[in-house]
Parts: structure tokens; C-alpha cells; sequence
């Protein structure tokens, strides 16, 4: 496990060194550039060591400053998704697997296909016109309501609420959770498809396994097999699966924040391709990937940790 975990972050390291290469190369090629090639990315990984991803052209702030600004929001819109996802696509994938090729089971996945197949943005702008213009539900844009101030201490609007005593602090929250509906189940809806379909395929391999045969030969209630051997075994080995969903979220939640004007790093991304902001391009293209990557190799590390199959077959290697 030990030499499996140094592995992992050697080659961690070494993907991080890449994606600086072709972060330095972008703005090599499109900036002005006092230093030769080699000697300037030299320069660039020693700036990028100190916290320093340039100066923002269009605000005139440090780039670093301005991600730690946004990030937060984006963050707690994708955690927000990944909940619901996993709420509502591990039940239904688990139905989904043990009524294999029965009504359920073609509803199901057809409903995920369906799903999957609408574009974003129109879907976005029905969900807008139905629950916000025509029902009056719920608000169309924004992360909080104007009413209330906020410090932003953490960056996150639910934990900032929560350490701001005052006593508005209640109907803040609520005002903030009813922000976060529309673009939280948009952005729920890709990774929602994901875990049905990883569920079900693990959860139709495990129920054919001998245990499980053995289990139900026991007399064992059909419920308890399903949750002590099969979910139990059927799970661990798709969360590198979700890991990686978490590119496409982290892509989703550009287009979901210009949508909603969610104040989060995709909608700062996008303004900044608008205005031709390389030096925030770079810095903000950089953060994402380094933050993609080590998520997916934290998954792997904690599949192996959490998973003994996942250990034996390291060590039989």
C-alpha cells in the first residue's frame, strides 16, 4: 500500500509538471515574453511555487486573489450536485440492477438516457421560465439576496451564513438553499446518469457472485442481502468512476453559472475568455486541472484503502 501510495503521487507530481508546462506555453504564445523559452518556465514554476499566477488584466488584482474569490462558490455548487447525485442515483440504480431487464429497470435507464441527451442550456432555460417566471418559486439568478450582508470569510455562502450571528441569520439560509435549487439539480443531473449506471452494473455483478448465492441460501431476507453484501461490495469499486466525473461537473458548472450568474470560477473563467484575459485564462485553466487531478487520485487512494479486492489485487502484483 505504502509503495502503491508513492506511485500514485510521483506520477501526481509529474502530471501537475505538465499541466504547468502547457499553462506556460499558452501564455508564452499569446503574451509578450521577456524571457528566453527554458529560462522563462524556470521563472514561471518558481512564481507559481511563491503563489503567484500573474497579475489580471481586466481588474488589475493578482490572479490568486481572484480564484480564491470564486472558487469557493463553485465548489459548494459541485459538492451540492455530487449530494444529490448520489442521494438519488445510488436508490435508483440499485433498483435498476435488481430488476434487470424489467419494466423498472428499461424506465429507469430510459428516464437516464432521456436526461442525458437534453442539452444544458435549454433545459436550464426551461427550469428558469417554469420555476422562477411562471410559479414564482424560486429565484433565477444569484447566490443570495441582496438584503442580507455576508462577510465572505470562507468563501462558501452556507458556512459564511452560519458563522455570521445575526438575526436574520435563518431566513439567510433558507435564501441561500432556494438560490442553489435550480442550478444544484442541473448540475446534479450528468453525475445523477453516472451513478445509476456504475450502480447498477457493479450491483448486477456482485448479486451473481457465490456469497450472495450462499447468503440467500441462509434464508437471509432479500433487503439485508442487498444492503450487507451487495451494496456493501458493489460501491466501493466505482468511486474512481465518480472521481473522474468530476471534469464534466467542473465543465457543466461554466455554462450552469452564466445561466444562473452563479459568482463562481466558470463564470470568471468565461468573462475572462471575453475580455481576452490571458494571465487569468492561465491561472484559472491551471487551479481547475491541478484540482481535477488530485480529486481523482485521492479516489483511487481511498478505493484501495476502503476496498480489501482493491489491496489484493496490489498485492498479488
Amino acid at each position: 500500500m505504502l509503495l502503491y501510495t508513492l506511485r500514485r503521487i510521483i506520477l501526481l507530481l509529474i502530471t501537475i509538471l505538465v499541466l504547468t508546462f502547457v499553462a506556460y506555453l499558452l501564455g508564452y504564445r499569446l503574451l509578450s515574453h521577456e524571457f528566453p523559452f527554458w529560462s522563462g518556465y524556470s521563472h514561471y514554476l518558481e512564481r507559481i511555487w511563491q503563489g503567484d499566477l500573474g497579475i489580471s488584466q481586466a481588474s488589475g488584482q493578482p490572479v490568486i486573489d481572484q480564484i480564491t474569490l470564486y472558487f469557493p462558490a463553485t465548489l459548494q455548487l459541485c459538492i451540492a450536485a455530487f449530494v444529490v447525485s448520489l442521494l438519488v442515483g445510488i436508490p435508483l440504480g440499485t433498483l435498476a440492477g435488481l430488476h434487470q431487464g424489467k419494466t423498472l429497470d428499461v424506465l429507469v435507464m430510459g428516464a437516464g438516457l432521456v436526461s442525458y441527451s437534453v442539452p444544458i442550456f435549454w433545459l436550464a432555460l426551461l427550469m428558469v421560465s417554469f420555476f422562477s417566471l411562471d410559479l414564482g418559486w424560486l429565484p433565477s439568478s444569484g447566490q443570495l439576496d441582496l438584503l442580507y450582508d455576508v462577510p465572505a470569510t470562507t468563501g462558501i455562502t452556507l458556512i459564511d451564513i452560519l458563522l455570521t450571528p445575526a438575526a436574520w441569520q435563518k431566513a439567510a439560509l433558507m435564501d441561500a438553499l432556494r438560490h442553489m435549487v435550480l442550478p444544484c439539480l442541473l448540475l446534479a443531473i450528468v453525475p445523477t446518469i453516472e451513478v445509476i449506471r456504475h450502480v447498477r452494473s457493479s450491483l448486477i455483478v456482485v448479486m451473481k457472485q457465490n456469497y450472495v448465492k450462499a447468503a440467500a441460501s441462509r434464508g437471509l431476507s432479500k433487503a439485508h442481502i442487498v444492503w450487507r453484501h451487495g451494496l456493501k461490495n458493489a460501491l466501493p469499486p466505482i468511486i474512481p468512476l465518480l472521481g473522474l466525473q468530476l471534469g464534466s461537473v467542473l465543465t457543466t458548472a461554466m455554462m450552469t453559472e452564466v445561466i444562473f450568474d452563479w459568482p463562481g470560477i466558470g463564470r470568471w473563467l468565461v468573462s475572462s475568455i471575453a475580455l481576452q484575459d490571458f494571465a487569468a485564462i492561465q491561472g484559472a485553466t491551471l487551479v481547475v486541472a491541478c484540482f481535477v487531478i488530485v480529486v481523482n487520485v485521492a479516489t483511487e487512494l481511498l478505493t484501495t484503502l476502503l476496498y480489501p479486492v482493491r489491496r489484493k489485487e496490489l498485492y498479488a502484483r
